[in-house]
């Protein structure tokens, strides 16, 4: 799941050394978030609405059977959440990483929710009585605590993506930051174990699966940064088996299996740690990409408005008869939201989200300044 970056300094000179000044964002990251946020939208209009029910209007295209591959972009997504974060944490207190994801996170999904629960309502999907308690559990993005469904099923990756980052806060928290360089390949080790002979252990929260991903990509963050150690090797060799075992098991238990071939699937797996590898060395990460910054903006919100409210509008407008036109419309309006969503709640909302979420976790940034003085 795309979820936004900061912007992230690539922290890396020609010879992988971390620098202490602020560097451009790694505007490479921008397009593939991007291309993975498309390649799910693909997923989900080409094959799964179709093939679950959400989708009507249309049946399969000659190129649904690639577009079955397209939810791979959530494997993207994780691997790439996992090189920013790690990147984030550097140099940043608890408080301060919280309320800046905190900042990224909430304000276009709270949009999401609403544009969703406005959707459901609209197309008779839900009764507003009935819909209240799911609107006001989602809002948290913890919805299951509070034993309400997820109100759009794309969400679950923002559950896994909490648990990652409360992960990082526990050792920002503790002043364990530097804990994490040697953490993360041990816990990819470890996962892999997990994932291969203890399934059930595996699916608990950080304790394998597709959490080998999140690994993998701060692993790979840290190979970017200062190069290659034994450990790190061991590490991303250790996320890279278990992504793909992970990925091969989560297509058969969606049903997904069906229309992929095992074989494919782990090859595009593998490929995505190389291209994610490659594409972050510090040569290939400081060329320039116009136009990269609005374009990696739109894929949070894309991600959180191509489903339901997605699936609407092409129920809505394709014509069986000529579906293209149809799609591409849907995708153009879909696009607009995501726009919108960045220009008027993020950014001209900004300011007021950034007070709001220092105020949240000034508590922990007390705490901190109290660790400080006795220190």
């Amino acid at each position: 799941m795309p979820i936004p970056t900061d912007d992230v300094a690539s922290t890396l000179t020609r010879r992988g050394a971390r620098r202490a000044t602020p560097h451009p964002r790694l505007a490479i990251l921008d397009l593939l978030r991007l291309a993975a946020a498309l390649s799910v939208v693909a997923y989900h209009w080409l094959f799964w609405g179709i093939e679950h029910g959400a989708i009507h209007s249309f049946g399969a295209t000659p190129v649904s059977w690639l577009a079955a591959y397209g939810f791979l972009g959530v494997q993207l997504f994780f691997l790439i959440s996992g090189f920013v974060i790690f990147l984030s944490a550097s140099g940043r207190e608890a408080s301060a990483f919280a309320a800046g994801r905190a900042t990224r996170l909430y304000p276009a999904y709270w949009a999401g929710v609403a544009l969703t629960s406005a959707t459901l309502l609209v197309t008779g999907q839900t009764a507003p009585l009935e819909l209240l308690p799911k609107f006001l559990a989602n809002l948290t993005m913890a919805p299951a605590v509070f034993r309400q469904p997820q109100l759009d099923g794309v969400y679950w990756t923002l559950t896994l993506e909490l648990q990652f980052y409360a992960l990082v806060f526990l050792f920002l928290l503790f002043r364990r930051r530097r804990w994490l360089d040697t953490f993360f390949p041990l816990w990819a080790i470890g996962m892999l174990g997990t994932t291969l002979f203890v399934p059930r252990v595996a699916a608990l929260p950080l304790c394998g699966d597709l959490f080998t991903l999140f690994a993998g990509g701060a692993i790979i963050a840290m190979i970017s940064r200062s190069g290659w150690t034994a450990l790190r090797a061991a590490g991303l060799l250790a996320s890279v088996v278990g992504g793909v075992v992970a990925t091969i098991r989560h297509a058969d238990e969606s049903g997904d299996g069906a229309a992929t071939d095992p074989v494919a699937l782990g090859v595009v797996v593998v490929l995505l740690f190389v291209l994610v590898l490659v594409l972050t060395r510090p040569a290939v990460a400081a060329l320039p990409v116009p136009g990269s910054r609005f374009l990696g903006a739109l894929t949070y919100p894309l991600y959180l408005s191509h489903a339901v409210f997605g699936y609407a509008l092409l129920n809505r407008w394709v014509d069986p008869g000529a579906i293209w036109p149809g799609i591409a419309a849907a995708l153009l309006v879909v696009l607009g939201v995501a726009a919108a969503v960045h220009f008027l709640v993020e950014r001209a909302g900004a300011p007021l989200w950034r007070s709001l979420f220092r105020f949240v976790f000034s508590p922990v940034a007390r705490l901190e300044a109290r660790s400080r003085r006795t220190s």
